[in-house]
């Protein structure tokens, strides 16, 4: 069965999270008080809708109580955002997920119930942060409570080093998942080709080589203060 999302507000951010629900599969219900955001995007979802969702009736209308997650992408005015999220709750949708401009913000939206609140441009700060800290970040993967899959390519303090050596776990509270390691091998008609192989199950003596990626998993504290030691030392 698949699941219903709707998305309220259609601005950059919601806009996003509406496309790429709809291009993943989901069924999304796309809500705006602008006609011509509803006409763009309504080739893209399941149901685009223009209307008022602070007016509760005008959801409950639209089945919007019963969807998985509504998530809340109003920018420009906060009182109506806050209003959304309240009716949200109020009529029983089961997880409630808003932006928030502000960290005040954000605190009036989690005292009032909202179950996830989102600060895009420092959410893309950290991540733009990563990716240029020495380039050692390939990819990240948030999977909620504060916590992310990273892919991160081996600096050159731990080349040569085993995985008991690095004591990531005993230092940072983080687990290597497994590790990605380009390999040049003859195929059946005897030419050099260069494939990716993975490690399904890192042993503690590994020793890691350069070029090597790291599948790590850990708390985002816990991740930050590898990336800075690994700056550091590097």
């Amino acid at each position: 069965m698949k699941k219903r999302f709707a998305v309220i507000g259609l601005g950059l951010f919601g806009w996003r999270v509406a496309e790429s629900l709809s291009q993943m599969g989901a069924e999304v219900i796309a809500v705006d008080k602008n006609f011509e955001l509803i006409e763009r995007i309504k080739d893209q979802v399941m149901v685009a809708v223009q209307l008022d969702a602070t007016n509760p009736k005008a959801l409950l209308a639209q089945d919007i109580a019963t969807v998985d997650a509504a998530v809340v992408g109003i920018g420009k005015e906060f009182e109506e955002c806050l209003l959304t999220v309240v009716q949200l709750k109020q009529l029983g949708v089961r997880k409630v997920v808003s932006r928030a401009a502000t960290h005040l913000q954000k605190d009036i939206l989690e005292q009032v119930g909202c179950d996830q609140v989102i600060l895009p441009e420092e959410e893309v700060g950290y991540r733009v942060a990563n990716h240029l800290i020495s380039g050692i970040i390939q990819e990240q993967m948030e999977l909620g409570d504060q916590h992310s899959i990273v892919q991160l390519v081996t600096p050159p303090d731990f080349v040569g080093k085993s995985i008991v050596e690095l004591q990531l776990r005993e230092r940072y509270q983080i687990n290597i998942i497994t590790i990605k390691r380009q390999v040049t091998e003859r195929n059946l008609w005897g030419k050099l080709v260069v494939r990716e192989k993975v490690c399904d199950v890192p042993r503690p003596q590994d020793t890691l080589e350069e070029g090597d990626i790291l599948v790590l998993f850990g708390h985002d504290d816990d991740l930050r203060r590898l990336m800075g030691g690994v700056t550091q030392e590097t």
